[in-house]
């Protein structure tokens, strides 16, 4: 077995090991605003549901991106799941684009009206979370783990059964990221009954 003592290891390395191994991960395509209005749109993968009650998302940061000002700043976001709909324009919002560039309008990625906070919500997205800053933690010299709390979800209607409030999961076909430049797509499943 390799082993390594994570204080010998540079950032990057402690980066690739842990992205390349802690897989599938879900993505967060995160819409937030400045306090001028202008639109940021970034994926993250470090990211997760940390709480049912109160209903908590959990994003990591490295680094301060604008997405992460913003939220600090106005106290909300909306979190997009993504899909093979979705996934190149996705892709396309990670690239470096300067703070006063909205990638929204860079990408031509159609926005419309949140319901309950003032940050739009992408168009092209089949689940979203309206949500508000419930904790900021700042996590060493760059880092910053987020918790945000869901005040409205939307779904669209094949993907949600309201019956029984079951999610279709090959409907929502939800896009993971593994490592590099690699993503995945939900294979064969299946299923084990929880011990009582």
């Amino acid at each position: 077995m390799k082993s390594y003592k994570a204080d010998e290891l540079n950032q990057q390395l402690v980066y690739k090991l842990l992205s390349g191994s802690v897989v599938p991960r879900p993505i967060a395509w995160l819409t937030t605003q400045n306090r001028d209005g202008l639109v940021n749109v970034a994926p993250f993968s470090f990211f997760n549901v940390a709480s049912s009650h109160p209903p908590l998302l959990s994003i990591a940061f490295t680094g301060n991106k604008d997405s992460l000002n913003n939220l600090l700043s106005t106290q909300e976001a909306v979190v997009h799941l993504v899909n093979s709909d979705n996934v190149e324009l996705m892709n396309l919002t990670a690239s470096r684009v300067p703070a006063h560039i909205s990638e929204a309008e860079r990408f031509l990625i159609e926005l419309t009206p949140s319901q309950m906070v003032k940050v739009p919500t992408i168009k092209n997205s089949s689940v979203r979370f309206e949500t508000k800053l419930y904790q900021h933690i700042p996590l060493g010299d760059e880092g910053h783990l987020v918790l945000l709390e869901v005040i409205h979800f939307a779904f669209d209607d094949e993907i949600l059964d309201e019956q029984n409030f079951h999610i279709n999961t090959d409907k929502l076909a939800p896009i993971a990221r593994l490592a590099g430049n690699d993503y995945a797509v939900l294979g064969e499943t299946f299923t084990i009954k929880r011990p009582e």
